[in-house]
């Protein structure tokens, strides 16, 4: 039996098809798997009140952990404050509060509708098993969007339009095209910026009518493509999927002399560190010093970064530790400077209508372009992708940032360390899947909120600790509420254990995602 949802995008999914194959493939849902391939991975659970279907946009979350849906949520419930002796330490409130911490999947906010099988959906419509999508509408098998329509098995992207499995920024009309930029119709490519008709190619800037970054004139390249899409569509009716641009590669590594990256400006790592440790003393009352000592910890549940030598240079070149990047050949990986050098050199003698020998031609040649940059940045270091960003490090996505690191895309946002998708925010440890939240530690899907620890789906909750579920409170424990009094001497205590261990250790037992299961 089919819903209201899959229908619709099914015929969007038909209409994409003639778009970008000529024709029609058949139906959405046998293409689920191949779709779903490079989707972010998320947890299916069930309601512990009702027994339904519930969607958590992380598999962060502690085995055994109670999960509900956000429209099960009663975000109006009383409790009584803990006993004086249940909050002498953390592993006391922890305890005590078990019967308090629900994790809330299902999430869908703001004006969206027609949502199944997807959580921490804003102001988006006709969306299927997807996570973290914004602002977009007819989305299927898709993760980490914005502004953005009929896509499907997309990443990490903003302002796509028709595109089946892709990542990058303002791309429309293509296949397979991975940290495109503001190009169209896009076949198998990646690193390629401001292009238009492009198949089989890398590291390509304001071009048009390529494939196998040889150029073609526009009568050769439409009859060539005519031909490549018919076997394209055969392949893909007849497997069910597509190989990936990741698995083209076929032989050794290419051979590119004389390619250089010039001078290297020199990281200065001083603004970094002391944002590092003005912010741990904002928010744990005491400085944390040496931020590489804390690597383990900050990265425990966000994505970080592989540094691998470059295969033209030998410089450390760094990959994102996420779906699809993981599957890149460790071999084949460069920067995006120097793809820009290399596709100048390395192009295929001869294009062919033969889909089969395309392939293999362009997988002799082909190299993986994985860290880039866009416009303006300054002082920023051992990351996958940054766009105006100044005083960041090691991380993978950087977007409109300061003084940030080990982090996972933070956007717009400032003083942000172990953090993953923390969106116009300034000064927080360990936040995660939140928006317009400062000085908060251990966060999870919380928004329009100061002053959390260990809080999760709160919205303008303030200086509250362990609140799970909750709206407009202040001084919070446990989602009971506290005298400014007795909620400082409790918080002060609480810090004063989470220094102490973290100095010894560089680690702390919990976290938000296991406290749910801390009986």
């Amino acid at each position: 039996m089919t819903t209201k949802v899959y229908e619709k995008l099914n015929n969007v999914w038909k209409s994409t098809c003639r778009i970008i194959f000529g024709d029609e493939i058949g139906e959405l849902k046998e293409y689920e798997k191949w779709l779903s391939e490079y989707r972010e991975p998320f947890l299916k659970k069930k309601s512990a009140i009702s027994g339904k279907d519930v969607y958590c946009s992380t598999p962060h979350y502690c085995e055994g952990a109670k999960f509900v849906s956000l429209d099960e949520v009663d975000f109006n419930k009383k409790f009584e404050p803990l006993s004086i002796n249940e909050v002498k330490d953390i592993d006391s409130i922890v305890e005590g509060l078990q019967e308090r911490f629900y994790y809330t999947g299902n999430v869908t906010l703001q004006n969206s509708k027609f949502v199944e099988g997807s959580s921490d959906i804003i102001n988006s419509h006709f969306v299927l098993n997807s996570n973290f999508i914004a602002d977009s509408q007819y989305i299927a098998y898709t993760s980490e969007i914005r502004f953005s329509k009929y896509l499907f098995g997309v990443s990490c992207c903003a302002y796509f339009n028709n595109v089946i499995r892709g990542t990058g920024f303002n791309t429309s009309n293509s296949l397979e095209s991975w940290l495109t930029w503001e190009s169209n119709g896009c076949y198998y490519t990646i690193n390629v910026r401001g292009c238009t008709d492009i198949m089989f190619s890398f590291g390509l800037t304001g071009k048009r009518n390529m494939i196998g970054n040889l150029q073609l004139s526009k009568e050769e390249y439409y009859k060539t493509k005519e031909k490549l899409l018919e076997q394209l569509r055969d392949e893909l009716i007849k497997n069910k999927r597509l190989p990936g641009i990741f698995e083209l590669a076929i032989g050794e590594p290419p051979k590119v002399e004389g390619i250089t990256r010039g001078n290297v400006e020199e990281t200065d790592l001083a603004p970094i560190e002391n944002a590092f440790k003005t912010t741990t003393k904002m928010i744990l009352g005491k400085e944390l010093e040496n931020i590489d000592n804390y690597k383990d910890w900050l990265l425990r549940n966000t994505i970080g970064v592989q540094e691998i030598p470059s295969a033209i240079t030998g410089e450390p070149t760094y990959l994102e530790d996420l779906i699809p990047y993981t599957l890149v050949p460790k071999d084949r990986v460069v920067n995006d400077k120097e793809s820009f050098k290399a596709s100048e050199i390395l192009k295929i003698k001869e294009v062919t209508e033969d889909l089969r020998e395309l392939k293999e031609r362009f997988g002799r040649i082909i190299l993986y372009p994985v860290q880039t940059e866009g416009q303006e940045n300054k002082n920023v270091t051992k990351t996958a992708a940054t766009r105006n960003c100044v005083d960041c490090y090691y991380g993978s996505i950087y977007i409109e940032n300061e003084k940030c690191a080990y982090s996972f895309w933070p956007r717009n946002s400032k003083y942000i360390f172990g953090s993953s998708m923390a969106f116009s925010s300034n000064s927080c440890v360990n936040c995660y899947s939140s928006s317009n939240i400062s000085r908060c530690f251990e966060v999870d899907g919380c928004s329009n909120s100061a002053g959390l620890y260990f809080s999760h789906n709160c919205e303008n909750v303030h200086d509250s600790m362990f609140t799970f579920n909750a709206k407009n409170l202040r001084y919070s424990i446990g989602n009971a509420t506290y005298s400014p009094d007795q909620y400082n001497k409790i918080k002060y205590s609480i810090l004063e254990q989470i220094t102490n261990e973290l100095e010894e250790r560089k680690d702390l037992k919990w976290n938000i995602y296991n406290i749910g299961c801390g009986k």
